[in-house]
């Protein structure tokens, strides 16, 4: 099992900051709160126990940000955010367990972590190919199948982008 500081971030420190930020659309800042994974960012089945499960085994990773009323605060960054979706498409599309769908990607070193990295490429895609890309690596071995895994990984990504309107979103012009 991960130690705790490899499992999350500790990165929003000020709190006037972290209020600023999250004054501003996800799309703009790059980072979620749980209730915007929860509430739709991620378009498969997701809860607090899913998150966690998949934060405990090594998949995705939090950042925490101090609240101005005290405690702290999770937050998923973007690229986690799309980590996990492609995890919970691959379950869905499998029926696999998912630490298994973990596994296929760790079999990968780096594969899924290049692949949301890359997500900006999508940006203007409409199809949403995730079912038609699973079928194309149809089989048993599916999981094992590093050519079939990445392009359902950049097929889920792809439709990720395409119903968020990720990179349509407006940023403000003081931080352009």
């Amino acid at each position: 099992m991960l130690a705790q500081s490899m499992r999350s971030d500790f990165t929003f420190k000020e709190p006037g900051a972290l209020n600023a930020l999250l004054g501003y659309d996800w799309r703009v800042r790059g980072v979620l709160t749980d209730k915007e994974v929860l509430d739709g960012a991620i378009d498969q089945p997701v809860s607090t126990a899913v998150l966690r499960h998949l934060q405990r085994l090594g998949v995705i990773r939090a950042a925490h940000g101090v609240r101005a009323q005290g405690g702290r605060m999770r937050l998923w960054p973007l690229a986690e955010v799309l980590k996990a979706q492609v995890i919970l498409d691959l379950r869905a599309v499998t029926g696999a367990r998912l630490a298994a769908c973990v596994d296929a990607f760790a079999a990968q070193t780096g594969m899924l972590d290049d692949i949301v990295k890359d997500w900006e490429r999508h940006t203007g895609c409409q199809a949403d190919r995730r079912r038609e890309t699973a079928l194309c690596g149809q089989g048993a071995d599916f999981l094992s199948q590093p050519e079939a895994l990445s392009r359902f990984a950049a097929a889920s990504v792809c439709a990720f982008v395409a119903r968020n309107g990720l990179g349509r979103a407006e940023t403000p012009a003081f931080l352009l």
